[in-house]
């Protein structure tokens, strides 16, 4: 792979822990957990998927990068699928980023006014600095490759608005309901995952028949169809796993076993739907199922 992927795949992968770091803070700092008010569903949804999604393709984007290439050199649609991997990443920050403001803007009073507000815009202002960084070392690489086409500007900004529309009107009440509620989670999903589809392929457009031919050699071994989906699956369930058992490591305090039960399963559940959408969303702009 060009140097310059490879250094940005590092950057990107940088930029993909201090996302989840600077989430995680956020959400536990004594002084800024009671006044974030995206910590509630719908925007809570995209920032948790987006934080973890956007690891799971920063690693997939160190891995292109720096998996050798014995045969042949990478081809341009290898490339191509390795500046979009980058580029998810960047854009799992920024979707969250305009999550997160979209819900400050219809709570001012829960931060506004608080000691600890100015710390919180620093915060989000600082990962908003630094993914723009990012995005413009990702822009400058996409420059080097050939046939790549030119950016869709117009369908870009319009996926932002109605982001933002589509945000700025939910109805936030239905997350006091457990069944609103789980489909306010799996609607925050469809958000992030629908846009950043869009975005992705009209920031790094590219034909697609190059791309479907040309990601890997006619030798290649690739994973089928369903062996794919059950590798999706798979990783669903255990991120679930992972993040009840983190839930739990918490302090949730001693429950009976049906109520143990039933959240974990909405854990496991949740997980998996949402690793599901990720991959019926992203699979195919990101090349990893373009021999399906």
């Amino acid at each position: 792979m060009p140097r310059i992927l490879k250094r940005n795949a590092l950057i990107v992968f940088g930029l993909a822990i201090f996302f989840w770091w600077s989430f995680m803070f956020a959400k536990h700092d004594p002084g800024l957990r009671s006044i974030i008010p995206f910590g509630d569903d719908p925007y809570d949804a995209v920032g948790s998927f987006g934080t973890i999604v956007g690891m799971l393709i920063a690693f997939l984007s160190l891995v292109r990068a720096f998996r050798p290439y014995r045969k042949q050199p990478p081809t341009k649609a290898q490339c191509v699928y390795l500046v979009r991997s980058q580029e998810a990443v960047v854009l799992a920050v920024l979707l969250t980023l305009l999550a997160d403001t979209v819900a400050l803007a219809r709570h001012p009073s829960l931060w506004a006014r608080a000691v600890s507000g100015r710390e919180l815009i620093v915060l989000l202002g600082g990962v908003a600095v630094i993914a723009l960084g990012v995005q413009s070392l990702v822009k400058h690489s996409q420059w080097q490759i050939a046939d790549t086409r030119s950016t869709l500007w117009g369908r870009t900004i319009f996926t932002a608005l109605l982001v933002t529309f589509v945000l700025a009107v939910y109805p936030e009440q239905l997350i006091q309901r457990t069944g609103t509620h789980l489909l306010t989670v799996v609607m925050g999903d469809l958000v992030l995952f629908a846009s950043m589809r869009v975005l992705l392929t009209s920031l790094v457009p590219y034909k697609a028949d190059e791309a479907r031919t040309g990601a890997e050699p006619k030798d290649a071994r690739v994973l089928n169809p369903w062996h794919r989906w059950g590798v999706v699956v798979v990783a669903g369930l255990m991120i679930g796993a992972f993040a009840f058992l983190g839930e739990m490591s918490e302090g949730a305090g001693a429950m009976p076993l049906i109520s143990l039960l039933f959240v974990a399963s909405v854990f496991v559940g949740l997980g998996l739907a949402g690793l599901l959408i990720a991959y019926a969303f992203l699979g195919t702009p990101l090349g990893l199922g373009s021999r399906g």
